[in-house]
């Protein structure tokens, strides 16, 4: 499939400039500044490696649109019969260094834009014992290097007798030196008849020049008969120092190839404007990689379908997916086919996630479960209205968010979404996931921040299911949410837990989700570092201790043990009863963590009063 042999530098240079050899577009811009140029040029001056290219012939089964390398006449019209897949920044600055015929548009260690021309000092070039740093110098596009703002003059290489005179030799002329060398020995014997001109010339070629005219590099070619899937990986392997290939930009490439004029980018880009400004927020993480996953998705499962409709069997029977291979796969019209219903379907996605009180990208659990939620809004359609049907995709919602199944391998568990949820709300069986899913009572503990889905998924869970507010006893909404920036806060504050409880309580125990509710800012502040027996009074000079009573049953707090300070049952009652919200939305019983959660207490020693009073904190213990 591939093949590795040296090829002379100024071969390759050539391929560059007469348009053999060409960058797939989806390739990102030239970015190398002044000093890796410099020290580019210096490694070949000296004979070392600089690192080997890869290629892929053109012709094969990627069909890729094609540009020039920077520098080279964009007016080239060849078709390439190379594409570069790795070594665009060295092959980029050797052309523009040596070929192009202008000053190098670069950039400083500042990133600033300058233009440059590049010289050889021969004297330190041919000195063993120079400063490598000495042999490449760079100098202004007028070529002369000032100080006291331009006011002295440091370098001046202006004109041809002044580069001869300061013996820098321009980079652009290593190429055909024959004609300068002839013009510079000739300046010196006039200047300085005495000075063995020539023989200093002949050295410098010998050490110098001959290093860029023989100079190889390998290459390493992968041959038109490799497929999509494979290139994508190799360039992932290959290209760490640069911007990583993904299979969105080799679809953007491939789709270009079938139109001249689309562009999946600038498609991707208008869709994106769209679902990431939908109300609520839910979308602004979705991107072009998981786009492609619902249209591979989607029509894979076409494919299935109509090769069941021919009574073909086995492996002529393809698979539900959407991994690399399967997007790769797609072609322009499978997109065009596919894309309005994908772009879609993630809108419905989107208002489903409102509807169960997921506000805001921050809050969503599992971004990726958004792909398999986005294709069955466009299986289904209109058989996700009636009241089971929602009820059957909430419980595989919520089992997929608390199973904590979207974590990894999410490509088999896409597919297998798609099938199985898609007959289940059509009559069919229960989804493995739904089965399957588990979530045990020492997982409460274990929840602390928004790392973990289950996190998330328990905060949207409360509003969902009648958490009201602190201070006007109405339920939570998004209304509410945008408004009051509500967020998930402790009810028995850290500082209180730390410095004024007896016994103090851990870490792991008061930054667990037990001890965490929605609550808005304003509620969040007269909370502040107080006991809940002298915050839960200050509350009370909006709402009546009736009605806040009433609050506090809504959040699943006990009011009597918390106005008790009681951390240690309030913990246990609480965690009871997110344990049992939790099981209800999965539609599975998950029994009792009474003793959990009372084992966690007295292996702290709150329960008993042992707890060390500066406990460590453990690798999950800083509060959200």
């Amino acid at each position: 499939m591939f093949q590795t042999n040296p090829v002379l530098l100024n071969d390759l240079l050539n391929q560059v400039k007469n348009g053999d050899i060409q960058l797939p577009d989806f390739q990102r811009g030239w970015v190398w500044d002044d000093d890796r140029i410099k020290d580019l040029l210096t490694s070949i001056c000296r004979g070392f490696p600089i690192g080997a290219v890869m290629t892929l012939s053109a012709g094969g089964e990627i069909r890729l649109k094609a540009r020039p390398i920077e520098g080279v006449d964009e007016g080239v019209t060849t078709s390439p019969s190379t594409f570069l897949l790795d070594g665009q920044q060295r092959l980029t600055s050797l052309y523009q260094s040596l070929r192009y015929p202008g000053p190098v548009d670069t950039h400083d260690n500042r990133n600033k834009r300058i233009k440059r021309w590049y010289y050889i000092d021969m004297k330190a070039a041919t000195e063993p014992d120079a400063d490598p740093e000495s042999i490449v110098i760079s100098v202004p596009e007028d070529r002369r290097m000032t100080r006291d703002f331009g006011r002295e003059a440091i370098l001046d290489l202006s004109t041809r007798e002044m580069e001869y005179k300061e013996h820098k030799m321009p980079t652009e002329q290593l190429r055909s030196p024959m004609q300068w060398m002839m013009d510079y020995v000739t300046y010196w014997k006039a200047v300085n008849p005495d000075w063995e001109a020539m023989e200093f010339f002949s050295h410098f070629n010998d050490v110098v020049v001959t290093k860029f005219t023989e100079y190889q590099l390998p290459v390493i070619s992968l041959g038109k008969q490799t497929p999509k899937e494979a290139v994508c990986a190799v360039f992932e392997k290959v290209n760490t120092g640069g911007v990583t290939l993904n299979v969105f930009e080799l679809a953007t490439a491939s789709f270009a190839a079938d139109a001249e004029n689309f562009s999946l980018r600038n498609d991707w880009a208008n869709r994106k404007e769209r679902l990431h400004n939908l109300p609520g927020g839910v979308l602004q993480g979705v991107d072009g990689n998981q786009f492609l996953q619902a249209v591979a998705l989607l029509k894979t499962q076409q494919d299935r379908r109509v090769a069941i409709s021919q009574n073909k069997t086995g492996p002529q029977v393809p698979a539900i997916g959407c991994r690399r291979r399967d997007i790769l796969n797609l072609n322009l019209e499978d997109y065009r086919n596919w894309a309005d219903r994908v772009e879609q379907g993630f809108i419905d996605a989107a208002k489903f996630l409102v509807s169960q009180y997921v506000f805001g990208q921050r809050n969503v659990p599992y971004g990726t479960q958004l792909v398999p939620l986005a294709t069955l809004y466009v299986e289904l359609g209109n058989e996700l209205h009636p009241y089971h049907a929602k009820q059957k995709l909430e419980q595989w919602y919520w089992s997929g968010v608390f199973g904590e199944a979207y974590g990894s391998n999410v490509e088999t568990q896409f597919a297998l979404d798609l099938e199985e949820v898609a007959g289940w709300i059509r009559g069919g069986s229960r989804p493995r996931l739904v089965d399957e899913a588990a979530f045990a009572p020492e997982r409460l503990l274990t929840l602390r921040t928004r790392n973990s889905a289950a996190y998330k998924g328990l905060y949207a869970l409360q509003m969902k299911n009648g958490a009201a507010d602190w201070r006007t006893n109405e339920q939570l909404s998004f209304m509410m949410f945008a408004d009051r920036n509500i967020d998930i806060h402790h009810i028995f504050p850290q500082a209180w837990c730390e410095k004024e409880a007896s016994p103090r309580i851990p870490p792991r125990l008061y930054n667990s989700v037990i001890n965490k509710t929605p609550i808005d800012a304003v509620t969040n502040r007269i909370i502040g570092r107080r006991a809940p027996s002298a915050y839960l009074p200050r509350l009370q000079q909006d709402i009546s201790p009736v009605c806040l009573d009433d609050v506090l049953v809504s959040h699943w707090i006990d009011p009597a043990l918390l106005r008790a300070d009681d951390f240690a049952q309030s913990f246990v009652v609480r965690g009871e009863k997110m344990l049992a919200l939790i099981g209800q939305a999965m539609g599975r019983n998950l029994g009792s963590g009474s003793e959990v959660f009372n084992k966690a207490l007295n292996d702290a020693g709150v329960a008993e009063g042992e707890f060390d009073e500066e406990p460590e904190f453990d690798e999950l213990g800083e509060a959200a």
